[in-house]
């Protein structure tokens, strides 16, 4: 089989640190072209990866029109997601988008109305799914070695100044929920393997007291439609951290220091820890993106999954 020919949008953290290596380490991909702001930028960006027959360019349409390129991931700031993301799947291009896919839910659903229309793959970018102990330790719960699944709690701090892009009008709407909480939300929706609407859901955005610009610290109270309640930590304002609780009327399950791009961390399953090697989570997000261009079946965070995911953060910021 040819490989399929990736090009990334954004030469950013993501873009250089998860997204560029996943590309170069997984088998069927290579990487065939980055789209930046300046040309210059994006050939610094493919030297980093020795990808000497890849292009950079810096006008979408160019890079669209390369037809090297097979698959686009969308790795710049939020508020470029949506128009990124429709132009290549207008272009024939099947798209890994990181979330959040969109900043409204009128724009989610257009992009997963053009994947399906045009018989293409469309992922959000929820890379935790593809964590080797997450996956090991959902067959676990959902196996019923917890009991019934009844609380999940999930936090995940991350320092990051005002100054940064996500606590730009312009370019975000969301600051921590959509850098962390966005994922938080998604892992409690997914072990509890519910996607419905919630039965229940309250959110605190901003502090009073310490008067931040945006969501320094969000936290969301809610409870899933099939009955486990969830409790959800995103912050900018203190030192990072991470953390998975869940519980059920018969045990409980703690990962530490799984989340980011490691593919490591500890997981205990009712005391004991869970065995597993680590594996970088973007690099199985890819071969999981690419099996679904096969035709072997969904990817790992489908449209779908990005959409549910963009309704949630517009409950949280409509409270």
């Amino acid at each position: 089989m040819t490989d399929v020919g990736v090009g990334i949008v954004g030469t950013g953290y993501i873009a250089k640190g998860a997204h560029g290596p996943a590309v170069t380490e997984t088998p069927g991909a290579r990487l065939a072209g980055v789209l930046s702001r300046s040309e210059s930028a994006g050939r610094e960006f493919l030297s980093t990866f020795d990808a000497s027959d890849a292009k950079a360019y810096d006008d979408l349409g160019a890079f669209l029109a390369d037809p090297g390129i097979g698959l686009v991931v969308v790795a710049s700031p939020d508020g470029l997601h949506f128009a990124q993301a429709e132009a290549s799947l207008r272009a024939g291009k099947h798209v890994v988008v990181e979330k959040p896919m969109a900043l409204s839910m009128g724009e989610a659903r257009t992009l997963v109305d053009l994947a399906d229309s045009g018989g293409l793959v469309l992922a959000a970018g929820y890379h935790l799914r593809c964590h080797v102990g997450h996956q090991l330790l959902r067959e676990r719960v959902l196996g019923g070695e917890l009991g019934t699944l009844r609380h999940v709690r999930v936090s995940w701090p991350f320092p990051i100044a005002e100054t940064n892009w996500r606590a730009q009008g312009e370019v975000a709407k969301w600051w921590s929920l959509s850098a962390t909480g966005t994922h938080c939300l998604d892992l409690a929706r997914w072990y509890a393997d519910d996607m419905a609407d919630w039965a229940q859901f309250r959110s605190v955005l901003s502090n009073s007291k310490w008067h931040a610009r945006s969501d320094e610290a969000a936290v969301i109270a809610a409870q899933l439609a099939s009955g486990p309640t969830v409790d959800v930590l995103s912050a900018m304002q203190f030192d990072a951290f991470t953390r998975l609780e869940l519980f059920g009327d018969h045990g409980s399950a703690v990962a530490e220091n799984t989340f980011g791009s490691h593919g490591g961390g500890e997981i205990t399953v009712n005391g004991e820890r869970l065995a597993y090697t680590p594996e970088n989570p973007f690099e199985r997000q890819l071969a999981g993106v690419l099996a679904a261009i096969a035709g072997q079946g969904p990817p790992p965070a489908d449209g779908a999954v990005g959409l549910r995911a963009v309704e949630d953060l517009v409950l949280a910021d409509d409270r």
